[in-house]
């Protein structure tokens, strides 16, 4: 199973599809019954958001990728069936984001996404920590 997700599951055409808001080719990388979990200010790990099956994500993705602003993909560290990187993003107005994600990967497929994430508090609307 290791062997197929390393031949299978390709870290720069998640990131190139992370920086260019591409969420058809960013749900494809998911497993129909993966689940999707984010922690934050508004979401503490004892209650984080979950996110369960690929239609969910995909409206998580499309949320995301409509907005106005830059990701910046770094800091990866890939395995046969994990995968780890830092997004960096940015509104025009400056408010910033930085997430620590961590993939479980399954044949090839995103299993289970873990999301780390915190936002500038000055800067930020409340509303937008989403």
């Amino acid at each position: 199973m290791t062997t197929s997700a390393a031949k299978t599951f390709d870290f720069d055409d998640l990131k190139r599809a992370i920086e260019d808001s591409d969420a058809d080719t960013l749900v494809q990388f998911y497993a129909d019954d993966a689940k999707m979990i984010i922690v934050d200010r508004n979401r503490p790990p004892s209650s984080p958001m979950t996110l369960s099956g690929k239609e969910a994500i995909a409206a998580f993705w499309r949320d995301v990728c409509s907005r106005n602003m830059t990701h910046r993909v770094g800091r990866e560290v890939v395995g046969a069936d994990r995968a780890a990187f830092v997004e960096e993003c940015a509104y025009p107005d400056g408010c910033h984001v930085m997430s620590s994600m961590t993939l479980d990967l399954r044949v090839g497929r995103i299993a289970k996404h873990l999301t780390v994430q915190a936002w500038d508090e000055v800067s930020c609307a409340t509303e937008r920590a989403s």
